[in-house]
């Protein structure tokens, strides 16, 4: 081993200095560290269910979806559909072969840095497919440097009627008192004429519909309306039809909230069940509802005719309703097992209406009086909150609602015993766990005492 020596100014010079480099490596590193995040690339396809020869080309989105990546975009292997369909895709997609691809449609959104665009994909049977031919349809969504992806989408021939419902409306601005006309419209997806159909709808409590003769009419478990109607005629393929001026819905003093309005159509000769756990019944009336043919048979269908199934949102319905704590007093020695009786009051006339979001509504805190210790509580009850809070702080029991709705009119109470230790402590109390869908037009009743003397 050689020895080498290095004069001390030298040395403390190329510390100097390897620290200044390093220091401007570790500036620089921020950014390149950035740049090498490759961000990503998604899509989405659903199964597709074109008809026989006869049937309009049927257009389904393809959905991109980008944060962060350079070029994105989506390859698209059409191999697998030889002999069961075809595909046509919009201009500004590249064909080589059974090989496209698509960059990010110019059309595409930015929201909160994410872009997501749609690519409108036209599929049609391929000549001489036969009924129940079936194929696949590979595509890679990716961009420079991205982890790509292959998933598949399974495109299926099938001859007969196939209804689509064409309904997707949003209505802001309902207010109690109103009548909406809320749209019907459909069209046949298949290469046969569809005989006769069975519109199914649901109104959620508070909207009341209007009565047709050829509809029956029900109440489910959530207060909803379910109306099934029996529409005779021939729905041919390509054709759209509507109803005329809408289904006149009111907004009725219960409602409350935002509210989702569901149909769906069948071709009658092929209906499902009927909806379970609701007696129809029909009702007297004037009119019978009718769809009636609009404009020309479609030679392709649009990107909105994907399912059987259509909806129309009401945002926000200022509705009004009070919701009433109902608090206890007993009495008792110490030592002695009492029982008090807590809850809420839904005075009405708006309806608490949890089914959109399949959530409970009208659940309550009860928080016992000081001196008291809880020997049974409901089942449907629990403590709620950090059990190391400590002990200054007042057990706090959360108690679940009725159900999805809470009715006007309506109390939900349970019972809890309590031992009474002494009867010195202060008062407990009952409330809301949540003022949903808002806080009611009475927020002085909100809060009830509960005391032990």
């Amino acid at each position: 081993m050689r020895s080498v020596r290095v004069a001390r100014g030298r040395l403390l010079r190329g510390v100097t200095a390897l620290l200044v480099g390093t220091a401007a490596v570790g500036v620089a590193a921020g950014p390149a560290a950035a740049e090498d995040d490759p961000g990503w690339v998604s899509g989405w396809l659903d199964d597709v269910t074109v008809g026989g020869p006869d049937a309009p080309g049927r257009t389904m989105p393809l959905t991109l979806t980008s944060t962060g990546a350079s070029q994105p975009r989506v390859t698209i292997d059409l191999t697998g559909l030889a002999g069961v369909a075809t595909a046509a895709f919009p201009d500004f997609c590249v064909t080589q072969g059974t090989s496209v691809t698509c960059p990010m449609p110019p059309t595409a959104v930015d929201e909160f840095g994410t872009l997501t665009g749609t690519v409108p994909v036209v599929f049609r049977p391929a000549p001489g497919a036969l009924d129940g031919a079936s194929g696949t349809l590979d595509y890679t969504p990716l961009g420079e440097q991205t982890e790509a992806y292959t998933q598949q989408a399974t495109v299926t021939v099938r001859s007969g009627p196939n209804l689509l419902d064409l309904v997707d409306e949003t209505v802001t601005g309902a207010q109690v008192g109103d009548t909406l006309p809320v749209p019907v419209a459909v069209v046949n997806a298949g290469d046969q004429p569809a005989v006769d159909l069975r519109l199914t709808m649901r109104f959620p409590v508070g909207l009341v519909p209007a009565s047709y003769r050829n509809c029956r009419y029900g109440t489910n478990q959530v207060l909803a309306t379910v109306v099934v109607c029996t529409v005779r005629g021939t729905f041919a393929p390509g054709q759209r039809h509507e109803l005329r001026d809408g289904f006149a819905t009111t907004v009725g003093p219960a409602t409350l909230g935002s509210k989702r309005i569901t149909q769906a159509v069948q071709p009658l000769a092929s209906a499902g069940p009927l909806p379970s756990g609701v007696k129809l019944r029909s009702r007297d009336a004037d009119q019978a509802l009718r769809l009636r043919a609009v404009g020309a048979p479609l030679d392709v269908l649009p990107a909105e005719a994907t399912r059987a199934e259509g909806q129309t949102y009401l945002r926000g319905v200022h509705g009004a309703f009070d919701i009433v704590a109902k608090g206890a007093a007993v009495t008792g020695a110490v030592g002695d097992t009492v029982r008090v009786t807590v809850g809420l009051r839904n005075k009405g006339p708006g309806v608490p209406d949890g089914s959109l979001s399949g959530e409970g509504v009208g659940a309550f805190l009860f928080v016992p009086p000081a001196g008291v210790t809880v020997l049974a509580a409901p089942s449907d009850c629990w403590l709620n909150g950090d059990e190391e809070e400590p002990e200054t702080v007042p057990a706090t029991w959360y108690c679940n609602g009725p159900g999805s709705v809470f009715p006007a009119g309506t109390t939900h109470k349970v019972g809890f015993d309590l031992r009474i230790d002494t009867l010195s402590g202060a008062p407990g109390k009952v409330e809301p766990f949540q003022r949903y869908p808002r806080v009611d037009d009475n927020p002085n009743n909100d809060v009830a005492p509960v005391t032990v003397s």
